[in-house]
């Protein structure tokens, strides 16, 4: 062979392996892009995933506070009409009870309607303590015979605050459990 030939042969056999070699060059490259995308639109969607997630969390969360805080308002509101008809008695005052008995009456009656939109919102783990804080508020109220029994409303009032507390507790361990971490 000669060497003109020789050295057509060489340089189309090198064009031949550069070509081979830049498409095998840009075919990884491809590979290598495309397993890329894929990672990424898959953290995008993992993203996206957990932000509707908190979303609907945080959605779920509101109407249990508003819930929540609607009963305790009224739970503290007939603790403070029993811690007044405790001070007027005690100074003789017999007026301020029969007052704050009437009023006592029909704040209970809003009473059912705030526990039933507690229990709604849930969660399960709220349906005893506000079931406890119903019967301390609705059941140990000495309204109907005894508005100014110091010991009854001493009573009432103990069992109000417990029940208050427990309460308290335990919507703040459901709204912590309905707040994705790190909010």
């Amino acid at each position: 062979m000669d060497a003109g030939l020789a050295g057509l042969l060489g340089g189309v056999i090198g064009a031949a392996v550069g070509s081979l070699g830049a498409t095998a060059s840009a075919y990884i490259s491809g590979r290598k892009a495309e397993q890329q995308a894929r990672v990424q639109a898959e953290a995008q969607l993992t993203q996206v995933k957990l932000q509707l997630h908190s979303e609907q969390l945080q959605q779920r969360r509101e109407p249990r506070v508003q819930a929540y805080s609607g009963l305790v308002a009224l739970a503290t509101d007939m603790l403070r009409l029993a811690n007044d008809s405790m001070a007027a008695i005690e100074i003789g005052d017999f007026a301020t009870p029969e007052a704050s008995a009437g009023s006592a009456l029909s704040r209970i009656e809003d009473l059912e309607p705030l526990l039933t939109r507690v229990l709604l919102e849930g969660p399960e783990s709220m349906v005893a303590p506000a079931s406890q804080l119903r019967d301390a508020l609705h059941f140990a109220w000495p309204v109907e015979e005894f508005p100014t029994d110091m010991d009854q409303l001493g009573e009432f009032r103990d069992r109000a605050e417990v029940a208050i507390r427990a309460f308290l507790s335990s919507a703040r361990r459901a709204l912590d459990l309905a707040v994705p971490e790190g909010q």
